[in-house]
């Protein structure tokens, strides 16, 4: 908590120190649109880009974008070129470094914006709210938020930074809902939005050689350490998919998930392809949609899956339960989400109460690897041909 405190404190002088000198004009027609946080909130978000573009308020402005660096293929498929400039933050630099941070921060202080956007429900005070702090605009519009990136010691950093908010009616909505009522709240207007999927136009052909005609893809890690289902239960399923439908077992991740694809290699007999840290996210794309299905934690990559129309057998523990998980049917069809037991029975007996708004400890591994098994066997799954 103490080390907390004294990296957030200089954070603090951090950003102080870009903004001195900066005059307070606010006259220019120049507004930022800022979304910093991860993949799977993007695919969930990316379709409101088009409507706050349009909105009156930004009628005759110079809009300029800032988003997260690991997802900046993605964006580059639908919208390069579609605002006047477009900053990438590196997140992990501007956390580790104080010179990067500076420089970042002061960049944006000297843009003189008149309007900042910041559409995150879960906004953080030393990220996206540090930007829209440097910022200084006179019209700034965000979230009434949740705290999951806010520490006690924090909540008072936002309480001025914001001059107009939405508060959301109902914390548990699913995040594309979210982010379509903040649209319409910013635009004053009713927005045609109904699904998340990308045009097959736009994707990649993957430059994977070898690829199996018919094939699942497996994600047997996970960003978080906490966020992890045991590579025996992977395996379990993933001998279900080869022994019933003969499907090569396709692994996938970042760089990050590669000691997780080698214990589950390490342990499964069946065909199987290790592209771990071997795709850009275009090219994964692509893999998804022509996959059979995907078996995955909670990860970004159920939401790329969804983007795709690819059938998904996600793992959850029960947070943020109704946010990211289980999807509307009017989104998806395809997204299959299993629960503990518990969970599912606490919720059906209690609704979704305030335990499971923000993260919880319980344990992934309180889902079997049965449980998914006895779901396909009850509901056999069509291979694809690509």
């Amino acid at each position: 908590m103490i080390l907390n405190g004294i990296k957030g404190a200089i954070y603090d002088i951090i950003g102080y120190l870009a903004c001195l000198g900066k005059p307070a004009l606010h006259d220019g027609k120049k507004a930022l649109i800022l979304r910093v946080d991860e993949i799977g909130d993007y695919i969930l978000w990316r379709k409101c880009i088009d409507p706050l573009l349009n909105a009156d308020k930004l009628k005759n402005f110079e809009v300029h974008f800032v988003g997260n660096q690991s997802w900046k293929s993605l964006f580059d498929l639908e919208f390069k070129g579609t605002f006047q400039k477009i900053i990438w933050l590196d997140k992990t630099k501007f956390k580790k470094s104080m010179i990067y941070r500076y420089t970042f921060l002061r960049n944006i202080a000297k843009e003189n914006y008149s309007i900042v956007i910041n559409p995150t429900y879960s906004r953080a005070k030393r990220v996206d709210d540090s930007i829209v702090k440097a910022a200084n605009a006179s019209n700034n519009y965000g979230f009434v938020r949740n705290n999951e990136n806010y520490l006690p010691y924090e909540q008072n950093f936002d309480k001025q930074l914001y001059h107009q908010l939405y508060e959301v009616k109902n914390k548990s909505s699913f995040e594309y809902t979210k982010n379509k009522a903040f649209a319409e709240w910013f635009c004053e207007n009713t927005i045609s939005l109904s699904d998340i999927k990308f045009d097959a136009t736009v994707l990649p052909s993957p430059k994977i050689e070898n690829l199996p005609k018919n094939y699942f893809i497996v994600f047997p890690g996970s960003r978080s350490s906490a966020r992890i289902w045991d590579t025996n239960n992977f395996i379990e399923v993933s001998n279900f998919l080869y022994d019933k439908h003969k499907l090569t077992a396709i692994i996938c991740g970042g760089n990050g998930d590669i000691a997780y694809a080698q214990k589950f290699i390490n342990s499964y007999t069946n065909p199987f392809l290790d592209f771990t840290g071997k795709t850009s996210l275009p090219e994964l794309l692509s893999i998804l949609k022509s996959a059979t299905c995907l078996l995955s934690v909670d990860t970004g990559s159920i939401h790329l899956a969804a983007s795709v129309n690819c059938l998904s057998l996600g793992i959850f523990n029960g947070s943020q339960y109704g946010r990211f998980s289980p999807y509307p049917k009017e989104i998806s069809t395809n997204i299959i989400s299993f629960y503990p037991k518990a969970v599912k029975e606490d919720i059906n007996k209690n609704g979704i109460t305030e335990k499971y708004e923000l993260i919880n400890n319980t344990s992934y591994n309180d889902v079997s690897a049965k449980e998914i098994i006895d779901y396909l066997v009850l509901n056999p799954i069509k291979d694809k041909s690509i």
